[in-house]
């Protein structure tokens, strides 16, 4: 996903618009798809995605050599094709399934209902049906449907509110302005005239995903241009509010709306155990290539030697054409179910989490990372929504004029009052009115004429500077009598250098300790001449749309203010914020908290959510110098000790700017238990991610966040992790999971992520070990006829191994087995927390010793091929000297149907070695697959497979019985070392996590 923190914001390019002869340019209409293809191109695009991965590359190139005659063993038919259009049709479906509901969802949107201008009227339409230019209508509570420019509102002073919580997840009502020279132009009521005397021109930047930011100019007829600015625009997906109408102009339609622009989009992140799983198919292709070169030189030799024996009627052999004759009698070496199988089951598993009804309205974004969610070794947070629930109550005001401190309050902010209920566009701001009405002065509303109503005293609003994250302050001029007055609340850092010399830090350091956000409060007086030169001085930049000079403007008036007092309001924690905290770091999880706020509340806020302990030792850096911050971190040299290290988001810039202080940053907070960032910006926080992984490339990370401002960091992190509510936030959509709260990262973790990791893992294993014990007979055979390239088993029964005789078991194991089972059976959505939820310690045990190594890999396969070449050799010499009735000895093909249901019977019996939860349904698909197999030979009994075939012949033969109590040998030693052991068979040291 693009950010609007990492590009470059000087625009160059502008769109322009020319109402009303533009009106309306059908070359962009609000059309959103998510969708990778369309209907008509999604079969060829599916199509070509599973011939062009590197697993079907490999059966396909099978395919080839089983029709070329000199290397065929299927006398030409290619019968690798058959399980390979199964498990590519299968994929193909998986991704039709999730294209279909993208397509659902798309159409919803596309076909919601708003109204545009169309022949002197405003009629309804569909979203789609809007397109870059059209005038539209928007009413109270709806949604906007595409980027506007508001050209009139409602109210006469041309102010809308809108809520943005589908991009910042805030539920708070921010304002807008409508263009005040078309506020009656294009009124609801003068909607007959739009048409005439109204050319308007437009010009704007062109399309960006640069959030919070619009600039561009508008100039009516031939008269003098003026400056278009963000206040007058809205975003897509934004609802109005307390507002009954707005009227605006389409400037981005479509996919070209910032909020798409912003949609995340298809990223490359891959789990541990995909990553590991790439590197042993690598390693496996390889030994296949050894055991291939191996087969075809010993053919080779082999026929060279016995050419003097003519009555074999050997001929001398190409070793190239024997290489390729055994690359593809070997094949299964390389499961073809196993990228559709992993794919499928964890769909599966996404689909389970999502109707967990214990995690209410969680999404699964990137189901490939599910498995990752069990090995993450540091969580990044936010704090402000995630860690807190954003619900602020008021608590403290130190002022030494109180009541032009709680004047102040109650003029500067950007709440409006509907019904009798405030609705603001800050929960600090809400908290800070409702101290004031309990202390006297009740905010009434404002009118459209700019007057603000305190205790029915009015007060004309003469100019308003909204806060921004860039400037971090709120500022108001009122006019009362012939008095001129200006209001500032704000940040303290900002407020301190406005106001000069402050002699009271020591009540904002208080206030922070206690964890509370802290605003200063300041004003300033001014006459009527010195406000007119101001207000002549601020209107000619904003004719030349001169920003710099605006904000020089700015700063200047706020010069030199008069301090009034300072309010402390808490932010209260998200439920279950302190056990999550504690139980992640019982489970070895370092937490990092970026957040903006003060160090001082940072600090508080760990300690009131159990990330700093008493015992801990604080190490605070907040110096800007690199001599003063080595200095600190010399002082602090003890590694051994349990250091909470806090640094500010200055100190930060000037690490990350020098190479050793960096390389110091990282070696401290490697061995620090906490660390805590303050006063960060958006991009800071993905520096941080980014640092981490850059110096840590064995630790895994997790970010999580509520807001846009946190979506850099989530999309940085190994998994990203978003808050949302019910109506979905844009972090939400971005992020990889989904979650409602921030304690529901505990059974993300401890409980899908060790189940999902613990069942992938192994599924993954037992995939490559019964593929091993189904193709070792076939290279044990080839001693017995020189490596010729005979086949052992049918071909048509072979190819049915990986799709009907051994598939169905290993999906359900990974779907539905438990560690700790809760009392429910088998429901889709779990209702009740899992035993794990409590387990951190199970968490460190699977992330310490995981289950799928490079190592433990090898060993199962090994086990697979002792496990044939065992059954080979009893199966083909306990039935060597058994003799037919004919007097005739068992022929080779009879050999291949008897090992092939012993290793049908073997690999689904292996599953009951891993498993923990037995089903009754499970245990019936288990038999079932091996019943289906010998069922096959009763019904294909009458139709000779082999001129001796005869299945009942198999029931009254000891050697099947012999060759069934090995199998059960077999499958006890494996459940034995198994469950007496805990998956731990093979001693290894946990993984460390090492600095580069």
């Amino acid at each position: 996903m693009n950010s609007y923190f990492q590009i470059n914001e000087q625009i160059s390019q502008t769109e322009n618009i020319i109402l009303p002869d533009d009106t309306p340019m059908k070359n962009k209409p609000n059309i959103i798809t998510t969708m990778k293809a369309t209907w008509i191109t999604f079969l060829p695009y599916a199509f070509i995605k599973q011939i062009t991965q590197p697993a079907n590359i490999y059966f396909i190139v099978i395919g080839i050599l089983q029709i070329i005659p000199a290397t065929s063993y299927t006398n030409g038919v290619p019968t690798i094709y058959g399980p390979l259009a199964m498990m590519m049709s299968i994929s193909i479906l998986k991704d039709a399934i999730e294209e279909y509901s993208r397509y659902k969802s798309d159409q919803e949107e596309n076909n919601r209902k708003s109204h545009k201008y169309f022949e002197n009227q405003f009629i309804e339409c569909n979203w789609k049906d809007i397109y870059q230019a059209d005038i539209i209508l928007v009413m109270e509570n709806e949604s906007i449907p595409c980027d506007i420019l508001i050209l009139s509102s409602s109210y006469q002073g041309g102010i809308a509110y809108v809520e943005t919580k589908q991009i910042d997840g805030e539920t708070n009502l921010k304002q807008k302005y409508s263009i005040y020279d078309l506020q009656q132009r294009y009124h609801i009521d003068n909607a007959i005239n739009f048409e005439k005397n109204n050319n308007v021109k437009f010009v704007y930047d062109q399309k960006n995903p640069i959030l919070y930011k619009l600039s561009g100019t508008y100039q009516i007829s031939n008269s003098q241009v003026d400056s278009l600015n963000y206040g007058n625009f809205i975003e897509r997906g934004c609802m109005l509010k307390n507002t009954e109408w707005i009227i605006g102009l389409c400037i981005y339609s479509g996919m070209n709306c910032k909020i798409m622009l912003n949609c995340s989009q298809e990223r490359t992140k891959r789990s541990r155990l995909e990553q590991y799983m790439r590197i042993c198919i690598i390693s496996i292709s390889i030994s296949l290539v050894l055991f291939c070169l191996m087969s075809s030189i010993y053919e080779f030799i082999w026929t060279n030697n016995h050419l003097n024996y003519t009555y074999l009627g050997l001929i001398r052999d190409d070793v190239f054409i024997d290489f390729g004759l055994w690359f593809s009698l070997l094949s299964y070496f390389i499961p073809i179910s196993l990228v559709v199988n992993v794919e499928l089951v964890k769909f599966g598993q996404a689909k389970m989490l999502e109707s967990d009804k214990v995690m209410p309205n969680s999404k699964s974004h990137q189901s490939n990372l599910i498995e990752q969610l069990g090995e993450i070794n540091i969580v990044f947070t936010d704090k402000t929504g995630t860690l807190t629930k954003n619900s602020m109550q008021f608590r403290e005001l130190f002022a030494q004029n109180e009541k032009e401190a709680l004047l102040c309050m109650s003029l500067c902010h950007s709440v409006v009052k509907s019904k009798n209920k405030l609705i603001g566009s800050s929960p600090d701001e809400l908290a800070i009115l409702e101290y004031c009405e309990q202390r006297g002065y009740i905010f009434q509303g404002i009118d459209n004429n700019n007057h603000l109503t305190i205790n029915k005293t009015q007060f004309h609003r003469v100019m308003n500077f909204d806060f921004s994250s860039e400037k971090k302050r709120m500022t108001i001029v009122v006019k009362t009598g012939n008095e001129y007055v200006l209001f500032c609340k704000g940040a303290d850092e900002v407020l301190l250098e406005l106001i000069g010399e402050c002699k009271h830090q020591q009540v904002i350091h208080q206030f922070a300790i206690q964890g509370y956000r802290t605003l200063m409060l300041g004003r300033k007086t001014f006459t009527q001449t010195q406000m007119d030169i101001y207000l002549a001085e601020y209107k000619k930049a904003q004719e030349d749309k001169d920003e710099e000079m605006m904000n020089n403007l700015q700063k200047k008036l706020e010069l030199n203010l008069e301090f009034l007092g300072i309010t402390a309001v808490e932010d209260l924690l998200a439920d279950d914020v302190g056990q999550t905290i504690s139980d992640l770091k019982s489970a070895g999880i370092k937490v990092w908290v970026l957040t903006g706020d003060k160090v001082e509340t940072a600090i508080s806020i760990g300690y009131s959510c159990n990330l700093i302990d008493s015992k801990d030792m604080l190490q605070v850096v907040t110096e800007i110098t690199v001599g003063s911050i080595e200095e600190v971190f010399l002082h602090y040299c003890n590694e051994s000790a349990n250091i909470a290290l806090v640094l500010s988001g200055q100190a930060l810039t000037v690490m990350l700017d020098n190479p050793q202080l960096k390389s110091m940053l990282i070696k401290r907070a490697f061995y620090a238990k906490v660390v805590i960032v303050a006063r960060v910006s958006p991009k800071q926080k993905q520096q941080v991610v980014a640092l981490v992984k850059e110096n840590l490339p064995k630790a895994y990370t997790l970010a999580i966040g509520d807001g846009a401002n946190d979506v850099s960091m989530i999309n940085e992190a190994h998994v990203g992790v978003g808050i949302q509510g019910v109506e979905g936030t844009q972090a939400a959509r971005a992020a990889d999971f989904a979650i409602q709260e921030f304690k529901h990262l505990k059974r993300l973790m401890f409980y899908y992520g060790v189940e999902c990791s613990r069942r992938n893992a192994l599924t993954i294993l037992y995939i490559f070990f019964k593929n091993q014990v189904f193709i070792t007979p076939y290279f044990w055979f080839g001693f017995l006829n020189g490596f010729s390239g005979q086949y052992l088993y049918d071909q048509w029964l072979s190819s049915l191994f990986n799709t009907v005789f051994a598939a169905l078991p290993q999906v359900l194991y990974a779907l539905f087995d438990e560690m700790h089972p809760s009392s429910e059976y088998l429901q889709w959505s779990k209702t009740q927390h899992n035993l794990l939820e409590d387990k951190p310690d199970v968490y460190v045990q699977f992330r310490q010793q995981p289950i799928f190594t490079i190592i433990k890999f090898w060993l199962w396969v090994f086990n697979g091929m002792v496990q044939g070449l065992i059954i080979f050799l009893v199966c083909t010499f306990s039935t060597e000297n058994q003799n037919m009735d004919d007097g005739m000895t068992m022929e080779f093909f009879e050999d291949g149907v008897f090992i092939y249901g012993i290793v049908i019977i073997l690999v689904n019996l292996k599953i009951f070695t891993f498993t923990y939860t037995n089903y009754n349904f499970t245990i019936f698909f288990i038999v079932l697959s091996i019943l289906v197999y010998w069922l096959i030979l009763i019904m294909v009994n009458d139709h000779e497979l082999s001129p001796s075939f005869n299945f009942y012949r198999y029931l009254a033969s000891p050697q099947l019985y012999l060759a069934l109590a090995l199998t059960f040998m077999l499958f006890l030693f494996d459940l034995a070392i198994e469950r007496f052991y805990d998956f731990q068979i093979y001693v290894r040291k946990p993984e460390s996590i090492e600095l580069v």
